[in-house]
């Protein structure tokens, strides 16, 4: 069985995927491929953490369901957030020429992956 780091490595290279970063609820960073030395990686796990918490509570007030996965574009590149279970949220950092389906396909088929490793 693969482990963590081995499992976000293989996500962060397909093709236009940049990093993977896998968070506790609470903002600690799991593991991480691809983030770069020059990240802070508690502040990093601190923001998504945070930022999952903003994004659920508008798909409530919108009355859109559980959230499962959420993709937000900016200059630079786009930012997918899963939830892996109840307690953990996937990060993936992507360059805007990407093939969104096939990150979106590769990030639901290494969730199981994931969730047997942790």
């Amino acid at each position: 069985m693969a482990d963590l780091r081995d499992l976000l490595t293989r996500l962060a290279r397909v093709e236009g995927i940049t990093a993977a970063v896998l968070v506790s609820r609470d903002g600690f960073v799991i593991e991480a491929a691809g983030i770069g030395a020059d990240l802070d990686s508690e502040a990093l796990g601190a923001v998504i953490s945070s930022g999952i918490s903003v994004i659920e509570d508008a798909g409530r007030e919108l009355k859109s369901g559980d959230l499962s996965q959420a993709m937000l574009e900016y200059e630079n590149g786009i930012v997918m957030i899963s939830l892996i279970g109840s307690e953990s949220i996937l990060a993936v950092k992507a360059g805007l020429r990407l093939n969104l389906g096939n990150i979106r396909y590769q990030v639901k088929k290494i969730t199981p992956e994931l969730l047997r490793a942790m």
